[in-house]
């Protein structure tokens, strides 16, 4: 009998009981309550907020509402409020009017609106706690000036990369600009360039700096350059180990160095590649669809970017073509490059009516396992060289 007891009490499950403790627990905590059924927050983050809100106390829960209101009003929806209050709970207890608008104000005074307002207090919420005379104002007036005096630039920056907003205007911001400018000669359009095209260029240290300029100069751009800034803004994102691994499975592919300094300062982008989709590209593109090694350099490395399904379909394409005799206008490296609209302009929709298996080929439904005979290989890829 005792035993039967036993086994009846557990087999209720542990998981069940825990949770309505915890859900008990919750509805005696006024705080935990507000923060999931008002802000959206999980139990297990609702229960890490509440000793920072403290919601129990008379008129607590009408000046959170209150924050709340505000916060809706400057366009946060209620994800950006859930994540803001979530990693900083105190936001909700805040003086409305005397600690968030002034912040929210100056935002918005100088073109930070939504969807980039909430966007950006949500990612760094301690703005919202943030002096506008010591920290804001300051930081724009640096941002300004190294954009070249325009609101709207540094608002593109901040688009592109929010948490330049947590920097500190007289410490960690542009510490590694001036080696830019002193040591290796940019001018001030290359340095606003430069911070447009990478803002996280404006936090590295000048060690970084040198470093990363030696590497744009061993590929053979120079600062003044105008491909420096693209490839300098590449390299940023690469640890010194890692771009000379890439260099370096690019030689056991087979490309010569000066082959790889050209594919780099034609299109930078393709070092960012990952090693697997480098394999897989370069195997499509000297494999099933022909082309050499050289064509990949004299045409465009921004192949190695492209999706394989995207290569694959256009080369079905003129497979398609070639199989009924038609000879495409266009190399095949300059087919793969272009527009999606050009390349149904040129090679999809003249031949559409008569022969509906482009249109098949360009959906992926007739697979691309090659060109047949020579009579079948499109234009560059027969043995074209630079």
């Amino acid at each position: 009998m005792l035993a039967a007891v036993r086994r009846r009490h557990l087999s209720f499950p542990l998981g069940a009981l825990a949770a309505a403790a915890f859900s008990s627990t919750a509805a005696a905590n006024p705080s935990v309550s507000y923060l999931i059924s008002r802000c959206g927050l999980s139990p297990a983050s609702a229960a890490r907020a509440a000793p920072s809100v403290r919601l129990a106390s008379p008129g607590a829960a009408a000046r959170a509402d209150t924050v709340l209101a505000l916060l809706r009003r400057y366009g946060f929806s209620d994800a950006d409020i859930s994540t803001t209050i979530r990693k900083l709970p105190v936001v909700l207890v805040s003086d409305p009017a005397k600690t968030l608008q002034p912040k929210l104000d100056f935002l918005a005074s100088v073109g930070v609106s939504a969807p980039l307002l909430p966007r950006l207090i949500s990612v760094t919420p301690i703005l919202l706690h943030s002096s506008v005379e010591d920290h804001l104002a300051p930081l724009f007036a640096t941002l300004r000036e190294v954009l070249g005096g325009s609101d709207n630039r540094v608002v593109a920056v901040l688009r592109l990369k929010p948490f330049v907003a947590r920097c500190k205007p007289k410490t960690t911001l542009l510490r590694g600009l001036p080696p830019l400018r002193d040591v290796h000669g940019l001018s001030a359009d290359e340095v606003a360039s430069l911070v447009a095209l990478q803002p996280s260029v404006i936090m590295l240290t000048p060690d970084r700096i040198n470093e990363i300029v030696d590497a744009v100069r061993g590929v053979g751009v120079e600062p003044g350059s105008p491909k420096f800034a693209y490839v300098f803004a590449v390299f940023t994102k690469m640890k010194a180990t890692t771009l000379e691994s890439k260099i370096a499975y690019y030689r056991r592919l087979g490309f010569d160095s000066d082959s790889i300094t050209k594919m780099i300062q034609r299109h930078p982008a393709s070092m960012a590649v990952s090693e697997k989709k480098i394999s897989e590209i370069v195997g499509f593109l000297t494999g099933k669809a022909g082309l050499s090694l050289e064509d990949i350099v004299a045409y465009y490395p921004y192949m190695l970017v492209r999706s394989l399904e995207n290569l694959s379909r256009r080369c079905a394409v003129f497979a398609v073509l070639a199989r009924v005799g038609k000879r495409p206008g266009q190399l095949l490296p300059l087919a793969l490059m272009s527009s999606n609209c050009r390349f149904l302009k040129m090679h999809v929709q003249p031949h559409a009516d008569e022969l509906p298996d482009v249109r098949r080929a360009m959906k992926g439904e007739i697979p691309f396992d090659g060109f047949g005979g020579s009579e079948e290989k499109p234009k560059g890829v027969q043995g074209r060289r630079r």
